[in-house]
């Protein structure tokens, strides 16, 4: 019973991350603040939308089923918290891009192209698994 309330509270910490992207994003263009919608991927690279979706959603039902099924929660957290950050950030991503037909991003540093919460979280989730990966090679 503990194993699946862990892998509860995973899912919760996955749609909360999403919804505090989504929740600022809906700030930010309520209050008339500055954003733009990206509809490339990474970097403003543009793929075809009959391309795009179907390999999303591949990758997503993968991940999903990976996280559900084979994750070991004896593990070190920071495996799974890394994974929740990375699949909450894409999911908020994805919530974009299908309402949207675009990402909006509205963090501007003026030295770096523009991103948002959800590629915040996409960040942390991987530097959290490369940092474990370094710390274990390391031992």
């Amino acid at each position: 019973m503990e194993k699946i309330e862990k892998k509860y509270k995973l899912i919760f910490l996955i749609f909360f991350l999403a919804i505090i992207d989504q929740l600022a994003k809906y700030l930010i263009r309520y209050f008339d603040g500055f954003y733009i919608c990206n509809g490339g991927i990474s970097f403003g690279f543009s793929v075809p939308n009959w391309v795009f979706y179907p390999v999303v959603a591949l990758i997503f039902i993968v991940a999903c089923s990976y996280l559900w099924e084979k994750i070991n929660f004896e593990d070190f957290v920071i495996n799974k918290v890394g994974i929740a950050f990375i699949l909450g950030g894409a999911i908020a991503n994805l919530m974009d891009r299908y309402n949207f037909g675009c990402i909006i991003d509205f963090i501007d540093l003026k030295f770096f192209p523009v991103f948002n919460l959800a590629d915040i979280f996409i960040m942390v989730g991987a530097l959290l698994i490369i940092f474990k990966r370094s710390k274990n090679e390391n031992n």
